[in-house]
């Protein structure tokens, strides 16, 4: 028997959000793209503006939790690259200096 799309979609992206929070960035990035499509075809029907029911705000909610997710570690991996690049830049300087 076919589940509903909305079904799948909410479980798909629940098991998404986990993989993610337990750092299996792997087999997370391999329900990537199914979850994006499963979220478009849920939402590429209803127009822009329309008062979506609870199942639907609810979809919308987990899809900003896993945006939130990716947005926060973007940030904390982008402030770990500064903060290498910055001992890099020590230790060149170091090395001009000391040679």
């Amino acid at each position: 028997m076919n589940r509903p799309p909305l079904i799948v979609l909410m479980e798909t992206g629940n098991q998404l959000l986990a993989l993610l929070e337990q750092r299996q960035l792997q087999a997370a990035d391999k329900l990537v793209e199914p979850y994006l499509g499963a979220l478009d075809g849920v939402f590429q029907h209803i127009p822009s503006g329309a008062v979506l029911d609870a199942e639907h705000r609810q979809v919308l909610q987990q899809f900003q939790a896993i945006h939130e997710w990716v947005g926060k570690e973007k940030h904390l991996a982008e402030e770990e690259l500064l903060q290498f690049s910055k001992a890099g830049r020590a230790s060149d300087l170091y090395k001009l200096n000391a040679g």
